[in-house]
């Protein structure tokens, strides 16, 4: 028996989707193109919520749940983190003996408790991935999707997550924070570097794009960093140890004293990380370490 045949049997009542946002739209759909039946879906604007429903032949949709006759067998809350808990709490009066899933990377299951009280499943089920329009039909593919929770429902989830063709990775509240935040490290902070970057390149009168700049290279680093090891796609002037190099940057930086920080920063864990590529030159490493704790 395949994973969505089981899984049909296990949720034979279909699910129910609170929040059609990116993600949740993109679950949905996902869902529904697999063979899974969408009992209902909900969202604080009608209007989005009514295309989705369209879109999946979903015909219970609204703001809010009307009866717990309404909810499927799992209710996916695709909601921001601080809405859960609330949400949570707000439910209570519909809540029957379904299983209660969130979406959230940082937040734990356990905040789901309030809707445990008769006996129903609670898990975190998280997408490790962006979603955009442009990615909805193939988000889910090979992309991790943690889960967290109480053992029996991520076991019956796992099939889920295994049949939409996503990765299930099974982990506890620790790790699932972890993960989180380690996410934010390759992702998130790409942002605010690019952000680095434009503003440097403005601050000295180069008026082109940091994107149109660096978009050759950045794309050839991170398809590097797909295929090996941090150590071995390293390259700059810490790996080779100039410290003239470092030294005019320190210049150019003087007048900036956020991107000097931001820089120094980086410098000291580009430099740990140098440290581990074996037959390397490490005499210049005492003066790039001082130069990357002067304040």
């Amino acid at each position: 028996m395949t994973p969505f045949e089981s899984s049909r049997q296990i949720f034979p009542g279909g699910f129910t989707i609170i929040g059609t946002g990116r993600l949740g739209a993109s679950l949905a759909m996902r869902l529904h193109n697999k063979g899974y039946v969408i009992r209902s879906l909900y969202n604080r604007s009608l209007a989005t919520c009514e295309r989705i429903a369209g879109l999946t032949e979903t015909e219970i949709f609204g703001t809010f749940p009307a009866t717990p006759t309404d909810l499927g067998d799992v209710v996916f809350l695709c909601l921001p983190d601080d809405q859960i808990a609330p949400f949570a709490k707000k439910m209570g009066p519909l809540k029957k003996s379904v299983a209660w899933v969130h979406t959230s990377g940082a937040t734990p299951a356990e905040v789901l408790k309030p809707l445990s009280t008769d006996g129903s499943g609670i898990a975190s089920m998280h997408p490790v991935q962006t979603f955009t329009i442009k990615n909805r039909e193939t988000a889910f593919n090979q992309c991790f999707v943690t889960l967290q929770g109480d053992p029996d429902l991520c076991g019956k989830l796992k099939k889920v997550v295994e049949a939409i063709g996503a990765r299930p990775l099974l982990v506890d509240r620790r790790q699932k924070t972890a993960i989180h935040l380690a996410a934010v490290f390759v992702c998130n902070y790409m942002a605010p570097l690019f952000y680095a970057s434009q503003e440097l390149l403005k601050d000295n009168g180069v008026d082109v794009r940091s994107r149109d700049l660096f978009g050759p290279m950045v794309r050839q680093t991170v398809e590097a960093l797909l295929n090996h090891s941090p150590a071995e796609v390293l390259t700059g002037p810490v790996v080779r140890g100039d410290v003239g190099t470092i030294d005019q940057h320190l210049d150019i930086l003087k007048d900036s004293p956020k991107w000097d920080t931001l820089y120094r920063q980086l410098g000291k864990a580009t430099l740990s990380l140098a440290r581990k590529i074996e037959e390397r030159d490490s005499s210049s490493d005492g003066e790039l370490n001082s130069r990357f704790k002067r304040i």
